[in-house]
């Protein structure tokens, strides 16, 4: 624990990816939670996201078994919609799997497609908060319309829309099941100033983009947002807790 309040990193993944880095397995997750202050971290498969869905969202159980700080997102993809629901079948009942990762890019599938719309209405047969990666001014859009047909999703926006977080931080304002991740690379002031001004504090998270980044990088990008003091226990923890259950 962390300032007085627990931290939870909603945004994270276990490697190795398909390019040079450190990777080091759920070991490095660890290592870098105990670092930073980091109490809790839901992680998805990076196996699961860029290349076998079924073998990474396994080994992702596997790993983090024994260690109840750390949680899976369920990997799904558009693109295998039998595949999908029999891996949300197979882990509903884990106590560790307590959400669903969607990749755009990764699955050759934009937000706009019929088949992400097939897939939304799969997972919202089963309602968990759903981490979906989301970058440009297109696909915030489109996601704001697919969050507008499901209400009962709660929608997690990855990387705030990345360079369109001005139109997710106006998405998110129309739209009260998403809510905005900002783990990002670019330094850019005042992105999360102003969605905790816009929203309050109850719709923004903390996520870091571990293993492909250091997350001391996005704790200090918390750190320096001027946000009212007893907003940061909700954005650092307390909104995770509630929107995962993790009371």
């Amino acid at each position: 624990m962390t300032e007085g309040y627990p931290i939870v990193d909603v945004h994270q993944h276990v490697g190795p990816w398909p390019f040079p880095g450190t990777w080091g397995g759920i070991r490095e997750n660890l290592r870098l939670n105990a670092r930073c202050g980091i109490d809790r971290a839901i992680i998805s498969s990076a196996q699961a996201i860029v290349d076998d869905v079924v073998a990474g969202n396994a080994r992702l159980v596997e790993d983090i078994a024994g260690h109840p700080e750390l949680l899976a997102y369920v990997t799904l993809n558009p693109r295998y919609p039998e595949l999908s629901r029999s891996e949300i079948a197979r882990y509903a009942d884990h106590p560790q799997c307590v959400g669903y990762k969607v990749h755009t890019n990764y699955s050759g599938t934009p937000m706009g497609e019929p088949r992400m719309a097939a897939l939304f209405a799969l997972m919202a047969e089963t309602p968990r908060p759903l981490l979906i990666h989301t970058w440009g001014v297109g696909a915030v859009r489109a996601l704001a319309g697919l969050a507008e047909r499901f209400p009962h999703l709660p929608i997690m926006v990855a990387h705030a829309g990345g360079d369109a977080w001005r139109e997710a931080i106006l998405a998110a304002e129309r739209t009260p099941n998403l809510y905005l991740d900002f783990a990002l690379s670019t330094p850019e002031r005042g992105r999360i100033e102003r969605a905790v001004a816009t929203l309050g504090p109850e719709r923004v998270l903390f996520g870091t983009d571990a293993t492909l980044f250091d997350p001391q990088y996005m704790l200090s990008c918390f750190a320096e947002a001027e946000v009212m003091d007893d907003s940061r226990p909700l954005v650092m923890g307390g909104n995770a807790k509630r929107l995962f259950g993790l009371e």
